[in-house]
């Protein structure tokens, strides 16, 4: 039979192209199957290490005890079985006695022991025990089930092992707690841990890059969603997305609160953790992922912290509820320079020995995170931060699961500050929360802090709230209201080399409590005296500008109740002498004032290298002694004069003169330009927009 050839050049093509098509379908189908081989040798590797991890943990002293007390049917009597609590459940105990007694056996190859675990492990599963915090039964649950599946590995009976494997089968990268934000990658870490364990190496490298992915930028998102997976927690401000910020904060929640040191954590322990692990496989991270988190470790975790090691206690949220000092370890730096192939190695290891208790000096440093309405300022001497709040950002989290009952004013301004970083260490049961330091409040009834009410504004009024700085120096300001009454201040904060001055104008309140602006509220360490209007403490002075000026010390007696209920440890208490020092605008003020100056190492002269310039409800400004640093709160369009000479501007912004360089900011985020007029610099300046919005710009 004669063959038929095809016609036409394009057809001749088609038919070519196909079958070069079938060729390197082949070859990379053998690509691929050459990979899956090398890939199930490598995680055959990584699986090895995951499990020698768990069992290498140390039993618990009492391991043996449990083991002997442990009843036939698999239960402790001094576990109530019954406990529902959302925070603290008794019932975690029942699986850390059960993963104690499964290192015991991974070290003595006891039967005996294997045969008790079993016990409690069929116990649990009887009971069907469920908490109402869905965080047990998504995350910490199914995480200590990991542990036991790890330790216990193949000396799980097949029955016991379909039910721990069943359990795990709750994790999954795809469901809510896997949300962005710091659930996400913990989830995620599990899940590829679940995978790694079941030896399901297809469908593990899918997870690694998922990982390997939360090292960015958090996307945009139009529906946020709540930690119970409905609709929720969600303010009006747009742009906004869960995660890693564009000034590099981090946000959990549609609240938008700042929370870089407390989920914010979750992304460089977990990443890191994978990214040491697969550096031998072909799911090895790459060098700009890992960069990133460095740079998320480096320029956002370790501005929150004092002395490189201590949680700066403004940032915090809720956790100041838990009975523990907040110190970051080491282990994450000195991981994180493990993997950074020499990228800003010698900042890694500098925080790793001031965490190990080696010296830090801080850097002099001026930061404004205009995601999270979040100031900072360091210097070798002292470290502060300013928190705000506005409709962008809540003041605080929700007090989700009876923790933080009392955050309602911390993020109205808190001021608070540092110089050996344990000024504020564990005084929370006996800390007034109406006093906050840096916040204008109103003397509330303290009552029982459930009558307090929601702790987040999510419809906060506040527009005008934000900073102008360059990397050493900066200010920050709030137009401040509340929806709580109708309370209303303008206040600001100017920082130099050796202290800072606070103003406020325009406090106006018609409710019948005593409205209070806290200087400070913290551990009492030696003596407070008086020099006229100097107050010393603690080898700081504490200057009273304009005010009237209230201090208290001595011993209070308080529980953690006064921040957090439903807890175990809610009824412990503790004495902590305690150094409190307000100014008193009384009932009802109308437009009343205030300034004051804080000056850490300062004497009882209370000499100041700079000055207050203006304090009224128009503008408030400040500047160092010899004018080389002015900074001007513009909440109007206005003018003020200065040793730099006149500033003036045709919008609301902040305005710093430096050694006659200049910056603007618009706090309010309103604004695309803005006229301003100084010695330096007259014309109209381009703002910052869209993710940017709110930051500072240099325009001479």
């Amino acid at each position: 039979m004669r063959q038929i050839r095809p016609r036409g050049g394009s057809v001749s093509v088609f038919f070519t192209i196909f079958e070069s098509m079938k060729r390197i379908t082949v070859f990379i189908f053998i690509l691929m199957s050459c990979c899956t081989l090398m890939s199930a040798v490598g995680y055959d590797d990584v699986r090895d290490f995951v499990r020698k991890e768990y069992v290498s943990d140390e039993p618990h002293p009492d391991s043996g005890k449990w083991r002997k007390t442990l009843r036939k049917d698999g239960s402790w009597a001094d576990i109530d079985y019954t406990d529902r609590s959302r925070a603290s459940w008794q019932l975690e105990k029942h699986l850390d006695r059960l993963i104690s007694m499964s290192l015991d056996y991974s070290r003595t190859g006891d039967r005996a022991g294997l045969e008790a675990v079993e016990r409690g492990l069929a116990m649990w599963f009887r009971g069907g025990f469920r908490n109402d915090n869905w965080w047990y039964q998504k995350i910490g649950i199914p995480r200590r089930f990991l542990s036991l599946a790890y330790i216990l590995d193949d000396s799980l009976s097949p029955e016991l092992r379909d039910s721990v494997s069943a359990v795990l089968d709750v994790i999954d990268s795809e469901d809510f707690p896997a949300r962005p934000g710091g659930d996400r990658i913990q989830v995620i870490s599990n899940h590829a841990k679940v995978l790694l364990w079941r030896r399901d190496y297809a469908a593990v490298g899918n997870l690694f890059k998922k990982i390997e992915g939360e090292a960015a930028f958090a996307p945009l998102e139009d529906v946020m969603y709540d930690a119970g997976g409905g609709l929720g927690v969600r303010n009006g401000f747009k742009p906004a997305g869960r995660g890693v910020q564009a000034d590099m904060t981090f946000h959990h929640r549609g609240d938008r609160v700042n929370s870089t040191i407390t989920y914010g954590l979750e992304l460089p322990e977990f990443f890191v953790y994978w990214a040491a692990l697969l550096q031998p496989t072909d799911c090895r991270f790459s060098d700009a992922h890992v960069r990133f988190v460095i740079d998320y470790y480096l320029d956002a975790v370790c501005r929150h912290l004092v002395a490189g090691k201590y949680y700066e206690p403004s940032a915090l949220n809720r956790e100041l509820a838990v009975p523990v000092e907040h110190v970051m370890d080491s282990h994450l730096a000195r991981r994180l320079a493990d993997i950074s192939g020499g990228y800003r190695t010698d900042e890694l290891l500098r925080y790793a020995k001031a965490q190990d208790g080696g010296e830090f000096v801080a850097e002099p440093d001026s930061r404004y995170f205009y995601q999270s309405d979040y100031f900072v300022f360091s210097r070798p001497e002292f470290h502060t931060a300013v928190r705000l709040h506005s409709r962008r950002n809540a003041n605080q989290e929700a007090a989700h699961n009876g923790e933080g009952l009392r955050n309602h004013f911390r993020g109205d301004g808190a001021n608070m500050l540092s110089v050996t970083g344990r000024e504020y260490s564990l005084v929370w049961p006996a800390f007034d929360f109406r006093r906050i330091p840096g916040a204008t409040t109103p003397l509330v009834a303290y009552g029982n802090p459930s009558d307090w009410g929601p702790v987040n504004l999510l419809t906060s009024p506040i527009s005008f709230s934000g900073a102008v700085c360059d990397s050493v120096y900066g200010a920050a300001a709030m137009d401040f209201s509340t929806v709580r009454s109708d309370l209303r201040a303008r206040k600001a904060w100017f920082f130099f080399d050796d202290g800072y001055l606070c103003a406020g104008s325009g406090i106006s309140c018609s409710l019948g409590d005593t409205v209070v602006t806290t200087i400070e509220q913290c551990r009492l360490d030696g003596d407070v005296t008086r020099h006229g209007d100097v107050f010393l403490h603690a080898g700081n002075a504490y200057r009273i500008l304009d005010g009237t000026p209230q201090v208290a010390t001595g011993v209070r007696r308080g529980s953690w109740s006064n921040c957090v209920s439903g807890v175990a440890y809610e009824n412990d208490t503790l004495s902590v002498p305690m150094f409190t020092l307000s100014l008193n605008h009384g009932v009802a003020p109308q437009n009343a004032t205030y300034a004051y100056a804080v000056l850490p190492g300062g004497g009882a002269d209370g000499g100041m290298s700079f000055r207050l310039v203006a304090n009224s409800g128009r503008v408030q400004a400040a500047e160092s002694a010899d004018g080389s640093l002015v900074y001007a709160v513009f909440y109007e369009p206005g003018s003020v004069e200065t040793s730099a000479g006149t500033l003036q501007t045709d919008s609301p912004c902040m305005i710093m003169v430096r050694d006659g360089h200049v910056y603007v900011a618009d706090p309010a985020r309103n604004f695309h330009k803005v006229k301003i007029s100084t010695p330096f610099f007259s014309g109209e300046v381009a703002l910052p927009t869209a993710a940017h919005a709110g930051s500072s710009v240099r325009v001479c």
